[in-house]
Parts: structure tokens; sequence; C-alpha cells
């Protein structure tokens, strides 16, 4: 039983880790953009080990939307609380104006980071008038991409570039035709 305790999946060579990759592409239980592909699978946890993610948590929170890796709003808040310098944080929603706000002050830093998105800036951004999350889901989507901008600003360190899921879905590719 103490094996069973102490057993990582953490491959320390490149052919642990492409043996690895193939064994997780045959699984049921990874997101389907893994499923069946183990070249995802690898770099996905290439990517999570450098934000400082184990194999298994990044391949349940990076997701590969309009072809760029991406976490999860709820990973990226993990990630940032669990870095240690997260002093305080907090979300508020101002229902009548329908925006939200979040504000994360960090350890090391003098003022708190406060960002703010409202429905009338996904409005006016074209995010409501599509089939995706934001119309179904209006006040979650303000309270992500609020949430995006306070965390990739005050803890890019952290993040080291990566992008927001809920942020990254409505992005429009406008790669122009020859």
């Amino acid at each position: 039983m103490q094996d069973l305790v102490t057993f990582s999946f953490q491959p320390k060579t490149l052919e642990e880790a492409l043996k690895f990759a193939e064994m997780v592409a045959k699984s049921d239980l990874v997101p389907k953009d893994y499923k069946g592909t183990p070249g995802n699978v690898l770099i996905a946890i290439q990517w999570g080990a450098e934000i400082g993610l184990k194999p298994l948590q990044s391949l349940q929170n990076i997701a590969v939307i309009n072809g760029r890796p991406s976490m999860w709003g709820d990973s990226v808040l993990a990630l940032v609380r669990g870095s240690g310098l997260l002093e305080d944080f907090r979300e508020d929603f101002h229902e009548p104006s329908m925006t939200a706000t979040c504000t994360a002050k960090r350890k090391d830093q003098p003022t708190p980071i406060t960002r703010t998105f409202s429905l009338a800036e996904g409005q006016k951004a074209g995010l409501t008038n599509r089939e995706t999350p934001w119309k179904y889901y209006p006040k979650r989507m303000i309270q992500m991409r609020a949430r995006a901008f306070t965390l990739r600003d005050g803890f890019a360190d952290v993040l080291k570039g990566i992008s927001v899921a809920e942020e990254q879905q409505d992005v429009i590719d406008v790669t122009a035709s020859p």
C-alpha cells in the first residue's frame, strides 16, 4: 500500500514521457483534445511542468483553444493561490450594471490590482451575439474576464504568458486567405 501512496506519474526521461503520452492518449479519462493524440499529451504535460503542474493536472487544466494552450479560469486562480504570492483576493458582481470586479493583492506589492469587465464591454466587443458560453452564462463570462485581466496583469510571472481559456474562447481567427 505504501508504494501506491508514493507512486507518481512523473516521467524522468523523454522515453518515459513518450510512453506515458501513448498510454494516456488511449485512455477514456482524458479530455477529447488529448484522446488519440500523444503529441498533444506530451506538449500539455510540458506546458504544465513549466508553470508548476504535475502531468495529470496539466491534462485536466490545460485546454487547446483556437490552437493555443490555455488554462481554465478556476485553475489559473488555483495556480496563483498556490504560488504563495497572493495575499488577498476578492470578486464582486454589480447586478444593475452587470459588471464584475476582481481585486488581487500580491504580498510583494504595495497596492492591489483591480480590474473590471461589464456586459456592455462584452456587447461592444461582439462577444454576446454568437453561440458561445456568453449567450448562456453572461455573468460567469463577465466574472472570468475580470478575473483573467486581474491575474494576468498581477501575476504574469506565475502564469508565464499562458492564456486564460474563457478569454481565448472569444478569439476569432482572422487569418487571411491567400
